[in-house]
């Protein structure tokens, strides 16, 4: 008895027009339901010299916290000074930080908003002007 489906028949069969076309529409569908697709999608990169990264490196360590974590807290501390607002209501629309140097991993955190209550406090007393 042959074989009914042969290793390209349906959707990916090259021997009918247009196989490329269907075989993209039909990773966007598996994709449309995928978690990544709602995760968050805005980040930047930041440029700084050697010293930087030390200084930046000793301060998240002091907090026992990742150093994107890090410079997340301080924005947010910053926009929520700047902005009158209180830092808890920045924070909430980042993601948790991760602990100093913690591996990348599934079950690392559990929450996907920061509510700013661990990691020390983020109040900025007062900011000296240069």
């Amino acid at each position: 008895m042959a074989n009914p489906n042969p290793p390209l028949a349906g959707w990916a069969d090259q021997s009918k027009p247009g196989w490329q076309q269907r075989a993209l529409e039909r990773v966007k569908a598996r994709q449309k339901g995928a978690k990544r697709h709602t995760e968050r999608r805005n980040g930047m990169t930041l440029y700084f010299d050697d010293p930087f990264r030390v200084l930046l490196d000793a301060a998240a360590e002091r907090r026992g916290m990742s150093l994107a974590g890090y410079c997340r807290r301080a924005v947010a501390a910053m926009i929520a000074h700047d902005l009158g607002l209180k830092p808890g209501e920045v924070m909430v629309h980042t993601s948790r930080p991760t602990e100093y140097r913690a591996e990348a991993g599934a079950g690392r955190a559990k929450r996907t908003n920061d509510d700013g209550t661990d990691f020390g406090p983020w109040k900025i007393e007062r900011v000296t002007e240069l």
